[in-house]
């Protein structure tokens, strides 16, 4: 019993989410915060894109506690925290 719980998990993800919504999740948190470091601007346009499609997509899936300050920050700079699903913004 506990090995098939155990491998049910690893398919769920993290905190039960599915595994495309983990990856749209960590996609999003890895963008996030590379952002505001990225120096050229053709590929800080090309990644604000990227994040802005992610977003659209499945933003609405993913619970917007799961993402940690940094990103946080620039997904509101961007106006995209509005558009993740969970708890309401502050």
């Amino acid at each position: 019993m506990a090995r098939h719980s155990r491998k049910a998990t690893r398919y769920m993800g993290h905190m039960g989410q599915a595994p495309s919504n983990w990856h749209d999740q960590q996609a999003i948190e890895r963008l996030a915060q590379h952002i505001p470091f990225e120096t050229d601007p053709r590929t800080k346009a090309e990644c604000i894109e990227m994040l802005r499609e992610i977003v659209l997509r499945a933003g609405r899936l993913i619970d917007r506690e799961l993402f940690g300050f940094e990103a946080r920050q620039e997904l509101q700079r961007l106006g995209l925290w509005e558009r993740l699903g969970g708890a309401s913004a502050s």
